[in-house]
């Protein structure tokens, strides 16, 4: 048995193609969320709520983060970088009309642990994902790097991602793109590399979409490749693609002789620049759905059964801590909730039961603020309200259904910016949404 084990770890340790095959890489790229350039239309797109309406969703999916530092690290990946890996994740899924969505587990843990910090990728991280898992939720650990090194080899690689299906857990690391957890996310949900089996003629995918198997009818881009003829096949684009999202390996052909044409904005491809990523093809989304309504806690995680309205999250999640508070606008209503998140452990649900909003208020003189809450359909849960003006607390009070006047006054306002914490005071099954609305 012992020598059986040992030629397994061997086997795992030396076999690059093992690894092509059943763990599926991201490589490291310099383009980054810290080092993003995001465009004023790009931000609108990201963080505007209307992008995530219920009524065009089918499965919200609850993602706990697992954080690796150490007493030395200097960023500690906080709610708030946290909050934006969310948000990038809900906009590429929400562009491409995929019916999921995403929210941020609460309970997102920090291992500390200087050993592990920078991920040994064939050893310590397959160890990292079968220790470090939570029950009814996609489990997403973070790195400092994930360092791939060969035994008796002094050649290091870095990589920005893996999915283990094994374990079912993304490892990342700090320095991704913006599109890499969408695409190890996309593997979690049953999808492949367009280019999976390039190298090997006997596993590669022809360009042509009819091609058949031999001695069957089965066309050829059903079963090599991703398995999906909508994707175009393609070599590994990181080769083949320039910064600009153009295909470069004009010479380069299939085991037949036809030249490729890939799609170099797809989400599950290697393209040069990761930025390039932002497609997913119908047959894609599809492929996720059809994975997701076979998973054991899909149930939970649909926003059309009665039984879970109290899991949904609102729009502006997560919004629990000051860093990662939403903005609020004159005169713009907000409609917002305090949910359970289902943890599959008999009487352990999570309750988020605080928001966090901001504004910015710019005058030359003292100004009366208002603010306005009212609840749905004549439900409305009791509540606590703290402002802050910067750090400073200067007003708390509680509102409740029974309050006659739901309206907060804050009296000679002075310019600056407003931080509004909303705390659930009971909790409460039915009772969870409440709208708010700021005036002067």
């Amino acid at each position: 048995m012992l020598l059986k084990h040992i030629l397994i770890f061997l086997f795992l340790l030396f076999s690059d193609h093992f690894y092509a095959q059943f763990f599926f890489n991201e490589n490291y790229s310099e383009n980054n969320i810290y080092n993003k350039n995001v465009s004023s239309s790009d931000t609108d797109n990201i963080y505007n709520a209307s992008n995530f309406k219920n009524n065009q969703i089918r499965y919200n999916i609850p993602v706990k983060f697992w954080i690796i530092i150490n007493d030395s690290t200097n960023h500690k990946v906080g709610p708030a970088f946290l909050k934006e890996l969310i948000q990038y994740l809900n906009y590429y899924y929400s562009i491409n009309n995929t019916s999921i969505r995403f929210s941020l587990r609460p309970d997102y843990q920090y291992i500390n642990n200087a050993n592990i910090v920078n991920l040994r990728y064939y050893t310590q991280a397959p160890i990292q994902a079968m220790k470090h898992k939570s029950k009814a939720c996609i489990n997403v650990i973070i790195a400092n790097t994930l360092i791939k090194k060969k035994f008796l080899s002094s050649r290091k690689k870095n990589f920005a991602g893996t999915y283990n299906p094994f374990s079912k857990t993304v490892i990342i690391t700090r320095n991704i793109s913006t599109s890499t957890l969408s695409h190890e996310i996309g593997h979690y949900l049953g999808l492949k590399h367009p280019h999976r089996g390039w190298k090997y003629k006997r596993f590669q995918e022809p360009v042509s979409r009819t091609k058949k198997m031999p001695f069957s009818n089965k066309k050829m881009c059903e079963k090599k490749g991703d398995g999906l003829c909508d994707t175009p096949a393609e070599p590994n684009l990181t080769k083949y693609t320039d910064n600009k999202c153009n295909y470069t390996g004009w010479n380069v052909t299939d085991k037949f002789g036809e030249v490729y044409k890939p799609n170099t904005h797809n989400i599950m491809s290697y393209t040069n620049n990761r930025e390039c990523r932002n497609k997913f093809t119908k047959q894609q989304t599809e492929l996720m759905l059809n994975t997701l309504s076979k998973n054991k806690y899909a149930d939970y995680w649909r926003i059309d059964l009665q039984k879970n309205k109290a899991y949904l999250p609102d729009a502006f999640e997560p919004d629990n801590h000051r860093e990662t508070a939403t903005e609020i606008f004159f005169n713009t209503p907000q409609t917002h909730s305090f949910n359970k998140v289902y943890t599959a452990k008999k009487n352990t649900e999570i309750s988020d039961h605080v928001d966090w909003l901001f504004f910015d208020l710019k005058t030359t003189k003292p100004q009366q603020i208002n603010l306005k809450f009212s609840g749905i359909k004549y439900s409305f849960p009791k509540i606590r309200i703290s402002v802050f003006r910067e750090k400073k607390l200067i007003l708390l009070k509680e509102i409740s259904e029974e309050s006659i006047i739901k309206e907060i006054k804050i009296s000679k306002a002075l310019a600056g910016k407003y931080y509004v914490k909303i705390s659930q005071v009971v909790e409460n099954e039915t009772e969870n949404f409440y709208t708010i609305m700021i005036g002067k």
